[in-house]
C-alpha cells in the first residue's frame, strides 16, 4: 500500500496548526438518532439525550453485577484467568502531554511514524486506500500527524467539559468517572472521549484514544455505525421545528460529517454547512478522495483476529499491542526516520 509522498506532508502542515478541526465545526447539528447538541462529536456536548449506545452502537462491559451462572470448569478458569491477565497487561501507548502542558514540538520523523502507523493498520484491516486518504486527511487536520495529543484549544476544553456534564449515566463503574480533567478530547482524530471511549470500552481509561492504533479502531467502527445507518429513512428536524425524514447517501463526505461533525441530518445553517463542506471538499482534493464516492463497508475491511504469526488474538487489547509489536519489528529492520529530525516551527498550544 503506497503512503502519501513525505513531502505532501508540508503542504498540509500549515493548514493544521490550530491543535485540529474540533473549532472548525462549531455549529448546530443533529445526528440520525434525534438527540440535539452542538458542535462535533470531538468537540461539543449534546444538548439532548446523551446515549452514545444509539449513535455509535459497541461492544462495552458491563457495570453492573452478573447473574448467577453455573460454576466453571477449570478449563474455563484457566481460559477466564488469561483473558484477565492479558487485559491487565495491555499498555496502551500514552498521552505525550498532559491538559496542563503546551503539545511538544512536532518533526517531520514523527509525522512519518504516523503516517507509518496508519499505512499499516489499514494495511492489517484490509481496507481500501479511500479509507487510508480518509485517515491521513482527518488526522492532518486534527492533530498535524502527531500521537497523543490532548487537544487544548478553548473550544475543545470547553466542550470536553460539558460533555462530561451529560454523559454521567454512560460510564457508571468507571474508576475515571469522577475525574472530569480525565474525560478531554485526544488523539490524532481529535475525538472527545466522553462519547469516544464508549466505542472502545466503557470501563476503559479515556485516556486510551492518545493510542494511535486505538484511534484508528475506534474512527473505523463510528465510520462503519454511519454506513449502516445511512441507506436507511431517518428522523430529522428543520430550522423551525418541524420534524421530516430524511435518507442520505453514504460517501466519503457526508461519512466524515457524521463521525466529525455528528450528523447525518442535513444542516440547519445552509451557509456554515457549505464552508464546511467546501474546506472537506478541498482536503480530499489534496490527498486524491473523491468525496462523492459511495462508501461500502467492504471498503473499511475487519479488525484482524490474529497475527502475522498466524498467532490468535482474543481480544481488542490483544489487537493493539499485537499491531505495534509488528511495527516495531518492522522499524527495527528499516527504521522509518531520517538521521537529523526536522523540527517544525510552532510554539504548541
Amino acid at each position: 500500500m503506497q503512503l502519501t509522498a513525505l513531502a505532501y506532508i508540508v503542504a498540509v502542515v500549515t493548514d493544521v496548526f490550530d491543535d485540529g478541526a474540533s473549532a472548525e465545526a462549531a455549529h448546530e447539528v443533529r445526528y440520525d438518532d434525534g438527540d440535539d447538541f452542538d458542535g462535533d462529536l470531538s468537540t461539543v456536548g449534546r444538548t439532548g439525550p446523551s446515549s452514545l449506545d444509539e449513535v455509535l452502537k459497541a461492544p462495552t462491559r458491563v457495570a453492573a453485577p452478573l447473574a448467577a451462572v453455573p460454576a466453571a470448569t477449570d478449563a474455563d478458569e484457566t481460559a477466564q484467568a488469561a483473558d484477565r491477565a492479558q487485559v491487565q497487561q495491555f499498555l496502551p501507548r500514552q498521552c505525550v502531554h498532559s491538559v496542563d502542558e503546551q503539545r511538544p514540538r512536532l518533526t517531520r520523523n514523527e509525522q512519518k511514524r504516523t503516517y507509518a502507523v496508519l499505512a499499516h493498520v489499514v494495511k492489517r484491516l484490509k481496507a481500501s486506500d479511500d479509507f487510508l486518504k480518509l485517515l491521513q486527511l482527518v488526522a492532518a487536520r486534527e492533530s498535524s500527524l502527531q500521537q497523543g495529543l490532548v487537544h487544548r484549544l478553548s473550544p475543545d476544553l470547553e466542550a470536553s467539559l460539558q460533555a462530561w456534564r451529560k454523559t454521567a449515566k454512560l460510564y457508571e463503574g468507571n474508576p475515571h468517572h469522577a475525574d472530569a480533567e480525565h474525560w478531554q478530547t485526544y488523539g490524532l482524530f481529535g475525538m472527545n472521549s466522553n462519547y469516544f471511549t464508549q466505542v472502545w470500552d466503557n470501563q476503559a481509561d479515556p485516556r486510551v484514544l492518545c493510542d494511535a492504533i486505538v484511534d484508528i479502531l475506534v474512527y473505523r467502527r463510528a465510520v462503519a455505525r454511519v454506513i449502516k445507518k445511512a441507506g436507511s429513512a431517518i428522523e430529522c428536524t428543520d430550522a423551525a421545528g418541524r420534524t421530516y425524514q430524511h435518507t442520505t447517501r453514504a460517501t466519503w463526505e457526508s461519512v466524515h460529517r457524521a463521525v466529525s461533525g455528528g450528523k447525518l441530518c442535513p444542516s440547519k445553517n445552509e451557509n456554515v454547512a457549505a464552508i464546511m463542506g467546501k474546506y472537506f471538499r478541498g482536503r480530499a482534493a489534496k490527498f486524491g478522495l473523491d468525496p462523492d464516492k459511495q462508501v461500502t463497508l467492504k471498503m473499511l475491511g475487519a479488525e484482524p483476529a490474529k497475527g502475522l504469526d498466524g498467532a490468535a488474538w482474543a481480544d481488542q487489547e490483544a489487537i493493539v499491542m499485537g499491531l505495534w509489536a509488528e511495527l516495531e519489528a518492522e522499524w527495527a529492520e528499516n527504521p522509518p526516520d531520517a538521521p537529523d529530525p526536522v523540527k517544525i516551527a510552532r510554539t504548541g498550544s
